[in-house]
């Protein structure tokens, strides 16, 4: 048996050395794993903790209580859930938005798509920024959306500067300024 300097024989010292390097390795490991893991889930948490409108179900929520709702630069009108529906060669798609109230340069529309693709479905989450609102409380200018999440993400393409815009009838009306295109989504 060969005595190790602290009067421990050297396999026990040996064992004792691959144990504590066998546990570093496993909190390295972990470590690694949860970062990674809240760096995959920032965008879900993001949207949790940012807007009180918006869970951890990407669809959008029923309208915001007056409690959730901050002061901001949002006409009131405008605040809430609205949906659409369009068609095109691959079937009927959906869109759900939610207008959360906010300041110039904050996220306040959270749009979520859905619809049939060539290969299945497609689930898409966008945000956009509030750009300007007109002093006469009219149009509001959001700027380009962001991509949060997508299923497939091949799918999720994001958009340019766009308007809304209150029409008779409790609708709102989105235009794509780049392109023209518009949609009319309703309560």
């Amino acid at each position: 048996m060969t005595i190790g300097p602290s009067g421990t024989p050297a396999h026990q010292h040996q064992r004792e050395t691959r144990h504590v390097l066998a546990l570093a390795a496993m909190a390295a490991v972990l470590a690694i794993s949860f970062t990674t893991l809240g760096y995959q889930l920032r965008p879900f948490i993001h949207q949790q903790f940012s807007a009180h409108s918006v869970g951890d179900d990407p669809s959008p929520s029923p309208s915001p209580s007056p409690s959730a709702v901050s002061s901001g630069d949002v006409p009131q009108a405008y605040l809430g859930s609205w949906s659409a529906t369009l068609s095109n060669d691959t079937g009927t798609n959906t869109r759900s938005l939610v207008i959360k109230q906010g300041r110039i340069g904050d996220d306040v529309l959270t749009l979520v798509a859905d619809g049939p693709a060539e290969s299945g479905t497609y689930h898409c989450v966008f945000t956009a920024p509030l750009d300007a609102v007109p002093n006469d409380g009219g149009r509001l200018k959001l700027g380009p959306s962001t991509v949060t999440s997508g299923v497939p993400m091949s799918s999720c393409s994001p958009g340019g500067t766009s308007t809304l815009t209150l029409t008779s009838g409790s609708a709102l009306r989105r235009v794509n300024l780049e392109t023209g295109d518009s949609l009319t989504y309703t309560r």
